[in-house]
């Protein structure tokens, strides 16, 4: 996955022997950050070609604005740029409809380990092999509002930290907790109730 490199560096090559050290710290953004960014772009657009084009368009203003981006809060503002870029490609291109998300929000702790995703590279689904529970999966996902949706992505597949996840989001730590702490229990019902069949199949068909 390119993430869009070719357009960045021909718009660096310019200034490549002028600014060598700036551009060894956007090679070091590019080559640590293409690969996660272009995954969650994928997932919140489901195309590939759609994914290369919105994380180049990304990495080219990550590029310019380059000079007033702090090495700490790089990985939330690439997120947020990347995150806004969808939003507007989402509001031109297609309509999309979502399951409100019910229940009453627990609070959340930031150490607690939440949603195992064990692969940021590939997400829920990587971590599988079975075909039914990863359709579940992508489907719970999908049922999900953007807004819980989001923060699940970001915080237990990224692996952002809650204040990370706060600054992409535009919003304050304590909603991002909230958040996560429903779409959480959203998640782990639907899919107990699948894994609670499934070992109740299992164990039927071995007595």
């Amino acid at each position: 996955m390119s993430a869009g490199t070719p357009a960045v560096r021909r718009q660096a090559k310019v200034s490549r022997t002028k600014a060598s050290p700036r551009m060894e710290r956007f090679e070091r953004f590019l080559e640590r950050y293409r690969g996660p960014i272009f995954t969650y772009v994928n997932r919140l657009v489901r195309d590939e070609a759609t994914a290369e084009d919105i994380a180049q368009e990304t990495f080219v203003r990550l590029y310019r604005e380059l000079d007033r981006i702090r090495d700490q809060t790089a990985s939330a503002w690439l997120y947020r740029v990347a995150r806004n870029l969808v939003t507007d490609y989402i509001r031109k291109k297609r309509p999309v409809t979502f399951t409100v998300l019910r229940g009453k929000a627990a609070d959340d702790d930031e150490d607690s380990p939440g949603l195992q995703f064990e692969h940021p590279g590939s997400g829920p689904v990587g971590v599988t092999t079975n075909n039914e529970l990863r359709t579940l999966i992508e489907e719970t996902l999908e049922a999900m509002s953007p807004k819980f949706r989001d923060v699940i992505e970001l915080v237990d597949v990224q692996k952002l930290t809650h204040e990370e996840a706060a600054e992409v989001l535009e919003c304050s730590v304590k909603t991002v907790s909230a958040r996560l702490a429903r779409a959480r229990e959203f998640f782990t019902n639907r899919i107990g109730r699948y894994l609670e069949t499934d070992e109740d199949t299992g164990s039927a068909a071995g007595s």
